[in-house]
């Protein structure tokens, strides 16, 4: 049996959102602002709607992506260090063709393409069908913190790309417009150092998770068994967690409860994948990325 294990990796822990408004489209603060707001993120992107906002000024955040939200009226797609050469001729017009081409930009400049808000059902939602018919990008965003969890959280669309043979990454960001919308939620990277180039590696290779003010301090895998260490301290020990274990087409694998610190499961081969969501008793989350097995 195999299972790959995204986290099998020496590193530290980096804090950042890729998804981020100023009032360069419609934000409703000045990128200096937006600075103060993410005050003590790791990294951290700006995203105004179909235009890249240049990064300058002052600010304590150590590292900054240039990053686009393409925004057609119908879905949005978030690119993560795209060329210039993308506003070239730009259109945010949704067609596979026109998205698979902006997408192929950005991926082949070392970027990132990530599938916004892809449940948010009153508009600029994805369908499965579209989904299915962008053949490159690296992910979707499962959590996002800009809505409410009736239609910005997106495990399902996840679990159905997974299950369909499509190894995708889960981003969480917090889609920030105003006050109150910041520090809801972020990625927790794994990476060799705190540097563009080093971040854009580790989440490519699937080496982070979304947290929405829980954590993981590590997963590890030892012949057929996953060891999940929750995030450790003298406080969070004493916290209930609620873990769930994920498997192909959403199936729950396992379930466990209390005052954990871990938990184990061993694979029997026919999981397609397993992903772990722990909750925090007051409902702070965290959640992993899928580790793949093959029988």
């Amino acid at each position: 049996m195999k299972i790959s294990n995204p986290y099998n990796k020496q590193g530290i822990w980096l804090r950042g959102s890729f998804h981020n408004h100023t009032t360069n489209s419609d934000g409703h603060h000045p990128l200096s602002t937006v600075y103060r707001m993410y005050h003590d993120y790791d990294f951290l992107g700006i995203s105004d709607h179909d235009l890249i906002t240049p990064h300058e000024g002052e600010r304590t955040i150590p590292t900054v992506f240039e990053a686009i939200e393409v925004s057609s009226s119908q879905t949005h797609m978030l690119l993560v260090n795209p060329p210039a050469s993308l506003m070239e001729g730009y259109s945010n017009e949704f067609t596979i063709s026109n998205y698979q081409r902006l997408s192929d930009l950005c991926i082949e400049n070392n970027g990132l393409s990530i599938l916004a808000h892809p449940n948010r059902f009153f508009s600029h939602y994805w369908r499965h069908e579209d989904i299915l018919s962008m053949k490159r990008f690296n992910g979707i965003e499962v959590v996002n913190g800009d809505g409410n969890p009736e239609y910005d959280i997106a495990f399902d669309k996840w679990d159905f790309l997974l299950s369909s043979g499509r190894k995708v990454w889960g981003f969480g960001n917090d889609d920030s417009h105003v006050y109150g919308q910041e520090k809801r939620a972020w990625n927790m990277v794994l990476a060799a150092d705190n540097t563009n180039a080093s971040i854009l590696s580790a989440i490519r290779e699937g080496s982070f998770y979304v947290s929405t003010g829980y954590g993981i301090d590590a997963v590890r895998v030892e012949e057929d068994q996953i060891t999940f260490d929750l995030r450790s301290s003298p406080l969070y020990d004493n916290m209930y967690k609620y873990v769930t274990l994920f498997g192909k087409e959403g199936r729950i694998l396992h379930e466990e409860t209390g005052k954990i610190k871990q938990v184990k499961y061993t694979c029997t081969g026919d999981e397609g994948y397993i992903r772990m969501a722990v909750y925090l008793e007051g409902g702070f989350g965290a959640f992993s990325q899928p580790l793949f097995v093959e029988a």
